[in-house]
């Protein structure tokens, strides 16, 4: 029996959505795809799912009043799920990033700081994974000081006794501490300053962690320079598998699909997708 999902975003659909529209085409009738600019409660009725984008769920998440632990730390949702006939905030990003991290990252050093680029809810959302993981300290880097101190705050009231540190990217080359991980959630478009900075890994501790969590562009530069600097690399097609994995089994169809199958589908999601294409 075909999922009814919902997504909510304005402009185009998601990268998620778009996959999954992807895989419609692979597996007929495995899922029913709806996608609307702006939300209305009236369109769940007879959805299993909703996704959202951050800009559509900040409108949605003061009026919340059961927030799950994840939700409520870190202030925003993207999913919602329905269980005993009431609709529920969920946070598949963070529990995407989280299970890639566990599955491919095992031997991370969390003695050391982790560093998370970008702004928003995506960058607040990594931190608190590197919270769960164990990390003390977690750097913030990006573009706007005042943002991240933002950033900072929430987190902090969230997880208590781990320390959530500014650093404005013009510093990120020159200051002394070194990361076992990295992870970019904001687009880094090609020539960019702040791709070239991040690019230098001066910063980076030998056989560290580099994680593009950016859905938009699944051609990840900065993942190769990252190769280059013989770190190890997680991209955004990883991000991007463990996301519908994480769709599958919460619809209750991982039956339905197989890795094997997901992994194939990505590839050609992927190079379909290609920006010389």
């Amino acid at each position: 029996m075909s999922k009814k999902i919902l997504e909510f975003r304005e402009g185009k659909p998601s990268t998620l959505f778009r996959f999954l529209q992807f895989i419609e085409t692979q597996k007929p009738d495995i899922f029913q795809l709806e996608h609307h600019q702006e939300y209305k409660k009236d369109l769940l009725n007879n959805a299993d799912t909703a996704l959202f984008s951050f800009e559509q769920s900040r409108l949605l998440y003061p009026s919340l009043r059961v927030l799950p632990t994840q939700v409520r730390l870190l202030e925003c949702f993207d999913n919602y799920l329905p269980e005993d006939g009431k609709w529920y905030p969920r946070l598949l990003f963070y529990e995407a990033i989280h299970q890639v991290l566990v599955a491919r990252a095992r031997d991370m050093d969390i003695r050391v700081p982790a560093f998370v680029v970008g702004e928003g809810e995506c960058l607040r959302i990594a931190a608190g994974v590197c919270a769960e993981l164990g990390y003390a300290e977690v750097y913030l880097i990006g573009e706007n000081s005042a943002q991240l101190h933002r950033e900072a705050r929430i987190l902090s009231r969230g997880y208590l006794g781990i320390k959530f540190k500014v650093l404005p990217i013009e510093e990120l080359t020159i200051q002394a501490v070194s990361a076992s991980l990295i992870i970019n959630t904001v687009h880094l478009p090609s020539g960019s300053e702040l791709l070239k900075d991040l690019s230098y890994f001066n910063f980076m501790n030998t056989g560290g962690y580099a994680f593009d969590c950016h859905l938009g562009n699944l051609h990840s530069e900065l993942m190769e320079e990252a190769e280059r600097a013989d770190l190890k690399v997680l991209h955004p097609t990883d991000l991007l598998q463990a996301l519908v994995e994480i769709v599958l089994e919460k619809l209750k169809q991982s039956q339905l699909v197989s890795r094997e199958n997901v992994s194939e589908w990505v590839t050609a999601f992927k190079e379909q997708n290609s920006p010389s294409v």
